[in-house]
């Protein structure tokens, strides 16, 4: 009897504890799954015990990783970037840990409020800003757009989120939330800078931007950081000599390090390509989308906020 309530404690604390996944293959990769063990994803349980693959990258676009059952809670996929030859990327089966960052904030979704802090690249995925917005926009792609809401404009760089008393603040919200519109529980910044290009650099913007978000909303409970959308495998296009298209490793560093500092109040959000090089970009040598552009990168982020709602 004695070693039968031991062995029953032994599988109790196992299941409790889980094991982490693998990450996902952003050039076209499976993305692991959990191993055995529970997790808490998105405030849901996940089943013990079992797990599942990301799914391979599909011709000409990026396809999600399904949903592991089990793993380790606090990380999140990345969304898979395609590569120039046609071939998608993948995001990594959930459980698995996130490319570019984590920071191990404690599950406290599903969301009844996220406000979209963004620029006008944001706008042309989020709801379909011309030119070259979504035909089929981030709030028609499975998300519930009852849960989302945006400020966002043209030039709207990190520096000017930054200071506390931009214009940017007093931004009209649009697609207000059906419920908690003006008190947020999240938050979701995608941060540009044409002018910062060193990691204390950004980790100084994006703090200040964080410091911020919790003074104008002490609601939010947490914050998902992004960058702009990539170019096919974070590469410069041959025909786009435009920079902000690719995001340096110092960029990418500093979203990390902030996110591993600030006790799980932030979360390094998915990275999300653009599908090609060729019919990606509406002007020559920049970084706004075309409509195909747009729609890619709306269902991208879409299929990363549906599995983390």
């Amino acid at each position: 009897m004695r070693f039968r309530r031991q062995s029953e404690l032994v599988s109790l604390v196992l299941i409790s504890v889980g094991c982490s996944g693998g990450t996902g293959d952003a050039n076209g990769g499976a993305g692991a799954g959990g191993t055995s063990g529970s997790m808490n994803v998105a405030g849901m349980q996940a089943t013990a015990g079992s797990s599942s693959a990301g799914a391979a990258g599909a011709p000409g676009g990026g396809a999600a990783g399904a949903l592991s059952t089990a793993g380790a809670s606090g990380s999140a996929a990345t969304v898979g970037g395609a590569s120039p030859g046609g071939a998608g990327g993948t995001a990594g089966g959930m459980g698995g840990a996130a490319q570019g960052g984590g920071g191990g904030s404690v599950s406290i979704a599903p969301f009844s409020c996220t406000l979209v802090l963004g620029l006008f690249t944001t706008s042309q995925w989020f709801n379909g800003t011309n030119p070259g917005g979504a035909s089929k926009t981030f709030l028609q792609s499975g998300v519930d757009a009852t849960k989302w809401e945006a400020k966002m404009q043209k030039y709207s760089f990190a520096e000017k989120w930054a200071d506390p008393k931009d214009a940017l603040w007093a931004l009209p919200t649009q697609n207000p939330c059906a419920m908690n519109a003006t008190t947020p529980d999240r938050a979701l910044f995608v941060g540009f800078s044409p002018m910062t290009k060193d990691q204390p650099g950004w980790e100084k913007l994006l703090n200040a931007v964080i410091t911020n978000i919790q003074a104008k909303y002490p609601s939010v409970k947490a914050i998902d950081i992004v960058t702009m959308g990539r170019a096919p495998n974070n590469v410069l296009c041959p025909n786009n000599s435009d920079v902000d298209t690719v995001i340096a490793p110092y960029e990418d560093a500093a979203f990390d390090a902030v996110a591993a500092a600030s006790k799980g109040l932030v979360k390094v959000g998915p990275k999300y390509y653009v599908p090609d090089c060729e019919n990606s970009y509406i002007f020559a040598n920049d970084s706004d989308y075309t409509t195909s552009g747009s729609n890619y990168l709306a269902m991208e982020m879409a299929t990363y906020y549906v599995a983390h709602p």
